[in-house]
């Protein structure tokens, strides 16, 4: 058990060389869905089970940013330099491209891309070719399916439907979005002076690891001069980190901004990125008690429809829920799935990296499986890869008896 723990840490590592080798590791929650899922191994099923009901829960696709807050300190500092004539060629060059993935957001804040469909096309069809029993038996048809009320959800809703209807055309597909969800689906509610002890951890990691000077001279001719223009050095900074790393999910305008940041100083923001976001959606030792509120809602929801599902005579397939990344981390964490730790969110800069597990599009699938005597096991993907749940047996490889994992879910 040690040596898992201490290979799940280092696996969750960000480091220069990984960033080198592997740039979309170091995105965060804005790296697309994994391109490899198409080819991994899965275990048998258990010797006379089969599967019988799936409870999913899926972050939406690829999208825009949310809000213009993260490109505007950037877009000024170019902007002001530029007509000044202050501009080196490089700062030239990124200046176009930023201002590409800048004038493409207008009115999409938000919103899905056509690479977060196709995430979730993948996904579904996937899904039913691994677990085909599920979606082809004539006594369970119906699939409900949830989501928020943000666009983003939705059309990945409709992205994930279509194509497994596309495979199994008889399913009967149940929708239902609305407010009410919305307070599972979305964000904790952190109070904000709970958000402000962040602040002073996040702003010592900055002055600790940016060299926002390096790239002032990179882009323009007078430094100091537009250092003494841009009030905010780090948002400055951070700004174009957000832009290099939603440039993965804006696949369709071409835009590489890799080559305009240097390596250590996108190492910086990504491990900055990544302790900022633990504290707003990690079960941290901090701010745990109200992230962990979602994670709850969640588990009850899934353990409520699973019942019902494994009564006598119910006819539901399915159950697809497609959420945020606020509270898909919780709901991994409380169960205990590798690469979803509890602890102090000032380790998270270095042993919690949001890419390896909540990328675009990440999901948790919960498949169900029967035998003849009517003894129920549960094996558990995440982001279509068998994870193990901490502290639990299984009966043997990644399968869990239903009823020890309801019980553990319970206490």
């Amino acid at each position: 058990m040690l040596s898992l723990l201490i290979s799940s840490v280092l696996s969750a590592q960000i480091t220069q060389q990984r960033l080198l080798d592997d740039p979309k590791c170091g995105a965060g929650i804005y790296r697309p869905y994994f391109s490899d899922r198409g080819g991994q191994n899965y275990s048998n099923p258990l010797k006379g089970f089969k599967p019988f009901y799936i409870s999913h829960f899926g972050r939406h696709g690829s999208r825009y940013f949310s809000r213009p807050k993260n490109m505007i300190p950037p877009i000024e500092a170019f902007e002001a330099a530029k007509a000044e004539g202050l501009l080196t060629p490089k700062g030239d060059s990124l200046y176009s491209a930023i201002k590409a993935v800048y004038l493409e957001h207008q009115d999409m804040y938000g919103e899905l891309v056509p690479l977060g469909g196709r995430e979730h096309r993948g996904i579904a069809s996937r899904m039913y070719e691994r677990e085909k029993p599920v979606f082809t038996s004539k006594d369970r048809t119906r699939v409900r399916c949830v989501s928020s009320v943000f666009t983003r959800c939705l059309v990945s809703m409709a992205n994930f439907t279509e194509e497994l209807s596309s495979h199994a055309p008889a399913l009967d597909m149940n929708y239902t979005a609305g407010k009410r969800y919305n307070k599972a689906y979305v964000s904790a509610d952190i109070p904000e002076d709970y958000k402000n002890d962040a602040v002073p951890v996040i702003d010592s990691l900055k002055a600790a690891t940016f060299h926002p000077e390096k790239l002032f001279s990179l882009y323009f001719t007078d430094p100091q001069r537009v250092m003494e223009m841009v009030p905010d050095h780090y948002a400055f900074e951070m700004g174009l980190y957000y832009f290099w790393a939603i440039c993965y999910d804006l696949d369709f305008l071409g835009q590489d901004i890799t080559r305009f940041i240097p390596i250590e100083e996108l190492y910086a923001c990504a491990t900055v990125g990544n302790a900022y976001r633990y504290s707003h959606v990690g079960i941290s030792d901090e701010f745990g008690e109200f992230t962990r509120i979602k994670g709850e809602k969640l588990l009850k929801d899934m353990l409520e429809k699973a019942e019902d599902a494994l009564s006598s005579g119910s006819d539901v397939a399915a159950d697809l829920r497609f959420i945020h990344d606020s509270g898909f981390v919780p709901l991994c964490t409380l169960l205990g799935l590798d690469g979803f730790p509890e602890f102090s969110f000032v380790r998270a800069h270095r042993d919690w990296n949001p890419a390896d597990v909540v990328p675009m599009c990440a999901n948790l699938q919960i498949v169900f499986y029967r035998n003849r005597k009517g003894v129920v096991v549960v094996k558990l993907l995440v982001n279509e890869k068998e994870s193990a749940v901490k502290g639990l047996t299984p009966v043997a490889g990644p399968y869990y008896r239903w009823s020890d994992l309801k019980q553990m879910i319970e206490k």
